[in-house]
């Protein structure tokens, strides 16, 4: 019923430094402490895999309910992110979950945030080695 690709994603933006994180408000509510803004980057990177390996995992087995937990999950995280892009996405999946009915949509949605979360991952790993950077 539902596919997903299994490919490395690529994700081309009209900007040249487009970036789906804005960490400002972040370090703003830490007052800048690097060491809070790392371990919270470390987690959400934790997040996001468990989201990542779950929703490929459970939607072989269209376990909806469970995409529905993981997608409910994580949404707390994006938004301590700023990733205004894929909390529409986010939310939009989730409530077509709870409906279990326009399945193409929710495989679209499903398909839309592994491709941001990857993204994602790439910019909060390039954030850490500035962190770290920064740190020596």
């Amino acid at each position: 019923m539902f596919s997903i690709i299994k490919t490395k994603v690529k994700i081309v933006m009209n900007t040249p430094n487009y970036s789906f994180v804005d960490l400002q408000p972040l370090k703003n509510e830490i007052d800048g402490n690097l060491k809070v803004c790392k371990m919270l980057i470390d987690t959400f990177l934790v997040d996001i895999d468990v989201y990542m390996n779950a929703i490929s995992t459970e939607i072989n087995y269209n376990k909806l309910p469970e995409i529905y937990q993981v997608a409910h999950k994580i949404i707390p995280s994006i938004r301590i992110f700023s990733i205004k892009k894929l909390e529409p996405i986010i939310l939009q999946l989730e409530s077509e979950l709870k409906k279990e009915k326009d399945l193409d949509l929710i495989n679209k949605n499903i398909k839309s945030s592994l491709e941001i979360f990857n993204q994602v991952k790439m910019e909060l790993q390039n954030e850490l080695k500035l962190i770290e950077n920064a740190a020596k």
